[in-house]
């Protein structure tokens, strides 16, 4: 935990591996937190007047103009057109229409993570059709896999891979010398084992110190690993107006754009009735003002296995905590 950029609470606790005590600069998965950095590169590009928000998705992945939604009424599913673009704006928001849930999602998962490359898996997800009309419902799904479209549009409208555009315009500029999308060998040391439950008990499930294998697939949902200090370093540019110690990373105009609700009426109800929406990234609360002020009590996300990662511009707190597990499911 940081106030104002000091630090007001440390833990470190647990094992790097089985009799291993945890190390104080761990290397540790991000998840969907880590959609927080994607959605920071897309803005960066919008700020540079590379992309806009209404773009349509089809001016970088032309597959992406014949988009079909597959609706079911009365127990009967009937795929249709789309009936309008789908836009970057929906990517971000999580409006697209992309909830890929179940087996048919997790085999093309399956058949890219590691493998492919991230254009290849964005135009496989769209071959799943989509299951809501874009603009008119929000759902995550599973993974928020409409980040690993967005994580496309990034690599096609700068010309680098995702991680390379990530590196020249978010881990240089703020000294994040300890986020990667692959932790190099020099460095595998400070990977810890991840653990899953099985049965109630803690298994091993990744050895410390193995990781992925490279490859030209970067996941823009979820693939950033970091050590802590990066990580609290990146979020101090949501409690500044855009700049963590002097570095200018985006222009207060546009966090505020980020952090503020950008689902309106299309929040689900159980985020309504707990003031919570989505903005740009990460999920925005309003636990104790009106979301018409603008300004969130929370803005942050967390990411399976278990990662959470909140800034709170009101008592100038940010609050980091992660377990390397694997994900149930």
């Amino acid at each position: 935990v940081e106030i104002d950029g000091t630090s007001a609470w440390r833990y470190v606790a647990g094992e790097m591996e089985p009799g291993v005590p945890m190390r104080a600069d761990p290397i540790l998965p991000l998840a969907s937190v880590g959609k927080m950095v994607t959605a920071t590169a897309a803005m960066i590009l919008y700020e540079q007047g590379v992309i806009r928000l209404e773009d349509p998705v089809s001016k970088y992945i032309p597959e992406f103009s014949s988009a079909k939604v597959a609706l079911e009424r009365d127990g009967v599913i009937r795929v249709q057109p789309a009936v309008r673009p789908i836009t970057v704006y929906q990517l971000l928001t999580h409006t697209a229409g992309f909830v890929v849930d179940g087996d048919a999602f997790w085999k093309v998962w399956d058949a890219h993570i590691g493998k492919t490359t991230t254009t290849h898996f964005a135009r496989d997800l769209l071959a799943l059709n989509l299951q809501s009309q874009p603009g008119e419902r929000f759902d995550y799904g599973q993974t928020g896999a409409a980040y690993e479209v967005l994580g496309a549009v990034i690599e096609i409208a700068s010309g680098k891979t995702l991680e390379a555009y990530m590196q020249e315009v978010i881990f240089q500029p703020l000294n994040l010398e300890d986020s990667y999308f692959y932790v190099p060998d020099e460095k595998s040391a400070r990977l810890p084992a991840v653990y899953r439950r099985v049965d109630g008990e803690l298994v091993v499930d990744r050895r410390a110190g193995d990781d992925f294998s490279r490859s030209t697939y970067f996941n823009g949902g979820g693939g950033v690993r970091s050590a802590p200090a990066d990580v609290l370093r990146f979020a101090r540019v949501f409690l500044n107006g855009g700049q963590s110690e002097g570095i200018r990373l985006l222009k207060p105009e546009t966090v505020d754009m980020m952090m503020r609700d950008q689902l309106g009426g299309l929040a689900p109800e159980r985020w309504k009735a707990a003031q919570l929406s989505w903005g740009f990234g990460a999920s925005v609360s309003y636990v104790e003002h009106d979301s018409k002020s603008g300004v969130p009590d929370q803005f942050g996300w967390v990411g399976g296995g278990f990662a959470k990662l909140w800034v709170d511009p009101r008592r100038r707190m940010i609050a980091y905590i992660n377990f390397p597990l694997t994900p149930p499911g």
